[in-house]
Parts: C-alpha cells; structure tokens; sequence
C-alpha cells in the first residue's frame, strides 16, 4: 500500500510509505586497541592510561553508528577513529539503503518500492529514550550520569568530539564516556580546544539509544 502513515502514542510518525527506515547493516565488536596511552587525557572518569585507537573500526560514512557498551568501558567516538578502552563493546551499522524483505504488512511508496515490512521492521532501532544533558549543565567541571539500561545501544555518531593526530598538542575536545552496571557517565575532556561552555551549554544535548531487535 501506499500513502500509508502510522504514529505512536507520543505522537511521532513511525511508518510512511514516503520515508524508508534506517535498517541495520551489521555489527562488530570492538575488542583490540593500539597506541594505548597516546593522549595524556585526565577527567573524574580516569585517565587514558588504559585508552588506546579502535583496531579496525567501521568508516566515517552515509550509516549511522550505534554502539553497546560492555561493564567498564571507555569510550570517545571521535568519529571514524574511536578511542577507547579494550574489549570496549559493539559497534552496529544501519542505514537506509539496506534491502528491505516482503512479508506481512509491506508498505510501498507511490513508485512501487518496498519502504517497509514487518519482517525488515526487526533491523530497525526502537529508541528507549535519550542521554539527555540539559541545558546549562556544568560539563566541563562536573560528570553527567544516566541510567540507559543494559543491552542498549547509544548513537555514537551524534556523540561529538575530535581528538588531534599528535597526541595532544593540537588538542582534543568531546564526550568521553564510561559504563557500568547500565549507567552511562559522561564528561566534556578538553586540552587546547574549545570546553563545553563556549561549544553546547547553552543548548544542551540529546543523544538516543536504543534496542535493535535483530542482536
């Protein structure tokens, strides 16, 4: 069918036949670190002693990345070159262009397209709720904690953070994170780059996370 639209109970379209979902692509572990120690990065979650470069993560591309945190880990996305701790968790990729599967209810778009069905619907996150850092949180001085559950996965490419290739003279800035026992913790880590305050106080930000049925 077409022109077909449904909406949740918060009042948020969940299935048109004019927009395809982000479906998921596949998924890694993230276990092997190099360069351990490379940035001399102290923050009230720990120092970077034990952090180290993503051995063979997934590019900076047109997916998003989603990833689920292991107890203990560290973690700064820093887009195509993570930086974390070993044995970190799992990254998954979703993105629109995935082939999407017949089955019951297939929704198609004016142009014939299969958009969705209920059996693609299992690759697509369903977002639990949001990281949500308010709106003139302290950041630069003070972690932010928040209970995501456990088996989640965050949307690490709306984390930001951008960490120089000289080990840290140019500098870093960005979300470093920590987990434990389905608590998410968050800190602004920062040397000659721009804090928090001058950056995303003022707006604060919301970054989702989610199951995704298919792991």
């Amino acid at each position: 069918m077409s022109g077909f639209e449904t909406y949740n109970t918060a009042g948020a379209l969940v299935v048109s036949s004019d927009f395809t979902g982000t479906y998921l692509r596949d998924s890694k572990a993230y276990t092997a670190i190099t360069d351990a120690g490379y940035f001399n990065i102290s923050t009230p979650l720990g120092n970077g002693t034990d952090m180290g470069y993503v051995s063979g993560p997934y590019p900076t591309d047109g997916n998003l990345l989603w990833f689920k945190f292991n107890n203990g880990a560290k973690m700064i996305f820093n887009g195509g070159q993570p930086y974390g701790t070993a044995n970190a968790g799992t990254m998954a990729r979703t993105g629109i262009d995935v082939a999407t599967t017949s089955g019951y209810l297939d929704v198609f778009n004016a142009a014939g397209a299969l958009v969705w069905s209920a059996v693609t619907a299992a690759k697509i996150p369903r977002i639990l709720g949001f990281f949500d850092i308010p709106t003139g949180y302290d950041l630069d001085n003070t972690v932010y904690s928040q209970n995501i559950g456990t088996g989640t996965y965050l949307l690490a490419s709306a984390a930001p953070s951008n960490l120089g290739g000289d080990g840290g003279t140019s500098g870093y800035s960005g979300l470093m994170f920590s987990y434990s026992g389905g608590v998410l913790n968050a800190f602004w880590a920062r040397q000659n780059q721009r804090t928090w305050a001058a950056t995303m106080k003022n707006y604060g930000l919301r970054i989702p996370y989610a199951i995704i049925p298919n792991l």
